[in-house]
């Protein structure tokens, strides 16, 4: 036996590897997690320049300095609830940002759906119905 497998077979781990898992994880976990990095990749940036520690942001934050560890290590499925006091403790728009930054979402992004009865949609085609929008769409049938 060559001295390379020898090695190896000497420092085998005795639990299996969960490479494939993980990786599989994270495959079927992408979407969200792109939102989780770059939330977390702001947040770092905004307390290094605001010069935070991690203790400083928990206390801002009302919570302790591991929740604080685990959402920067880029792969916690944060809520609401998080984002928004992260936004209020570091002072920065993270939600925006990150639909700019993940999705390309211009500057024309407007706050709020536009319907067509409303006032927002004042600039929308009056021809236009929601069965042009939503598909399956029939509108009721008039009684008689």
């Amino acid at each position: 036996m060559s001295r390379a497998i020898e090695y190896l077979e000497a420092h085998q781990s005795p639990t299996p590897s969960r490479w494939r898992e993980d990786a599989q994880w994270r495959r079927d976990n992408e979407y969200w997690l792109k939102y989780s990095r770059y939330i977390t990749l702001e947040v770092m940036r905004a307390m290094d320049e605001q010069s935070y520690t991690q203790v400083e942001l928990a206390k801002r934050m009302g919570c302790t300095q591991q929740y604080v560890s685990n959402l920067l290590k880029g792969s916690s499925n944060m809520t609401l609830e998080t984002i928004a006091r992260l936004e209020n403790a570091l002072n920065i728009d993270l939600i925006k940002s990150a639909l700019t930054y993940v999705h390309g979402y211009g500057e024309a992004v407007s706050s709020r759906p536009q319907y067509l009865n409303d006032s927002a949609g004042e600039g929308l085609d009056p021809d236009l119905k929601t069965s042009d929008f939503v598909e399956g769409y029939r509108p009721p049938k008039k009684r008689k």
